[in-house]
């Protein structure tokens, strides 16, 4: 059942076009941000707001913008892939996968269902061990003899030589104050 069948009253804040258009109401704050911001600039339905020259939401949500702006690049086939084998870590059963490098990835599931431990415990932390041991002589033979780093979380990882590094972008703010994440 629905919260708002029960009698509930929903407040969202939510910057998704789909939320916004099922919204039974909206309140639009602005007219920008910071201190040009806090001001009510229309409430209402999607026409309603569509309908308000001052509503920036309105203008999007009454005149989308097109999206790409370039055509999407086709993955080949043959391709240089990451491959990740049998990964069985935290909520992750039995997980094969295959990692186009060279494009922008995105892992995406509900809640718990293991993105974080896939990205970051089994994918960030076999390639970073794979790139590290190929950073010296003695690991560049054992490489080429046919060893590997102790696989962390799955049966194993192919693919890994074709990557020179390996850096985490992540939520952690660069500077002093906490609104300065990248």
């Amino acid at each position: 059942a629905k919260l708002g069948d029960k009698g509930n009253t929903l407040v969202v804040v939510e910057h998704d076009e789909d939320t916004i258009r099922r919204a039974e109401h909206l309140i639009d704050i602005g007219p920008s941000a910071g201190k040009r911001g806090g001001t009510l600039v229309a409430q209402g339905t999607v026409e309603d707001l569509a309908r308000t020259p001052a509503s920036v939401t309105g203008r999007l949500l009454a005149n989308p913008l097109v999206h790409p702006l370039q055509p999407r690049r086709a993955v080949a086939p043959d391709g240089p892939v990451l491959v990740l084998r049998d990964a069985q870590l935290h909520n992750l059963q039995h997980l094969s996968v295959r990692v186009p490098l060279a494009r922008l990835v995105a892992v995406t599931g509900v809640s718990g269902s293991g993105k974080s431990t896939l990205a970051r415990d089994v994918l960030l932390a076999n390639a970073h061990a794979a790139v590290a041991l190929r950073a010296t002589k003695a690991g560049r033979d054992r490489v080429a003899a046919g060893e590997h780093p102790a696989w962390t979380g799955c049966a194993g990882v192919s693919g890994f030589e074709a990557i020179e590094r390996v850096l985490e972008v992540d939520q952690t703010p660069i500077g002093k104050t906490p609104r300065s994440c990248p």
